[in-house]
């Protein structure tokens, strides 16, 4: 468990015996426990007890107000071995969290839940995370499709911590889904060369990106640091066909399906505009594997275009490159 966690509005840190009060003043509010199947707490000495047992357990972190230094809610994460409520696989771990009434709404609970997600799959090496919410806590579940959760089952019949009988619904996220919700999709207007590396990882000959760099439309995909990771390049060709010219992601953030998306998000830009996606590439298998997989089916064959076209034998996979294979798919 790490020291403290800060955010824009609120620290996360280990509780403390000195936020009994605190506690009681916002757990005794019969409107936030039993929703989620624990009971309101009774007085100050109740709250200190659960400070020394139930919030004492690692990962488990005080909602710390920035601006008045007060705790209002609690956070953690849950592993297979304690507490928790969802069936976890080896390597996975379930999330928690309220928040004092007075503080509902604010979307103070998502921006402490997106970091105890960054520490579960970066820190803590999680491969995906849970949530779980009780039929009727429609707060909690907005909570969790913020963060970007997605729905993975219901159990019926589960008998609370309160002792009566519920439906639990279970929300689930894995690392891949997390990675690929750190990432944003820019278009790029000027200076398009500022990203040339990355675009020389698509076609590595720069006069024949100078073909269709100025004419074509171009995107970057940012990361959190706002680090371009990955480009495309795509033009018009006519008859509501649009060409892939330029797809490339940087080798550090390669497989981790940075390219589907990007092309995902350019079928969805364009599809109202063009109803063909063309994407040329050659007799590579893993190139080949990678485009079939995002949807693409045959179009046709360019003879000789790597040997017509670049100053340089083009190799991928071992292999020297003849022929341009164009695959296609309905946008």
């Amino acid at each position: 468990m790490i020291k403290e966690i800060v955010t824009d509005r609120l620290i996360l840190r280990p509780w403390q015996e000195s936020d009994a009060e605190s506690l009681y003043k916002y757990a005794k509010d019969p409107a936030i426990g039993p929703i989620a199947g624990w009971p309101p707490h009774t007085s100050v000495e109740d709250s200190l007890n659960i400070i020394r047992t139930v919030f004492a357990a690692p990962e488990t972190y005080a909602v710390v107000l920035r601006e008045t230094g007060e705790p209002v809610g609690s956070v953690g994460i849950m592993f297979g071995d304690g507490l928790h409520s969802a069936e976890m696989q080896a390597g996975e771990a379930e999330i928690g969290y309220w928040i004092g009434v007075p503080y509902w709404g604010q979307g103070l609970i998502p921006e402490a839940v997106r970091c105890l997600l960054q520490r579960c799959f970066e820190d803590l090496g999680m491969t995906a995370v849970w949530c779980g919410y009780y039929d009727g806590n429609v707060k909690s579940r907005r909570v969790m499709e913020k963060c970007g959760f997605r729905f993975h089952h219901t159990e019926e019949g589960k008998t609370s911590p309160l002792g009566d009988v519920r439906t639990e619904h279970f929300m689930r996220m894995t690392k891949e889904e997390w990675e690929a919700n750190q990432v944003r999709i820019l278009p790029v207007i000027t200076d398009k060369k500022r990203y040339l590396p990355l675009l020389l990882l698509g076609d590595e000959q720069e006069s024949m990106i100078d073909r269709y760099l100025e004419r074509g439309e171009m995107f970057v995909m940012l990361n959190r640091e706002a680090t371009p990771i990955a480009v495309a390049v795509v033009t018009d060709e006519g008859d509501g066909i649009l060409e892939l010219k330029n797809l490339a992601v940087h080798p550090l953030f390669q497989r981790k399906g940075h390219g589907r998306r990007m092309i995902a998000y350019v079928c969805e830009y364009y599809k109202s505009r063009f109803h063909t996606l063309l994407a040329g590439t050659g007799d590579s298998g893993q190139t080949l594997s990678f485009y079939k997989n995002c949807g693409f089916g045959y179009s046709h064959i360019v003879a000789d275009f790597f040997l017509k076209n670049y100053d340089h034998p083009i190799v991928e996979d071992g292999k020297v490159l003849k022929d341009m294979i164009y695959f296609k798919r309905r946008i």
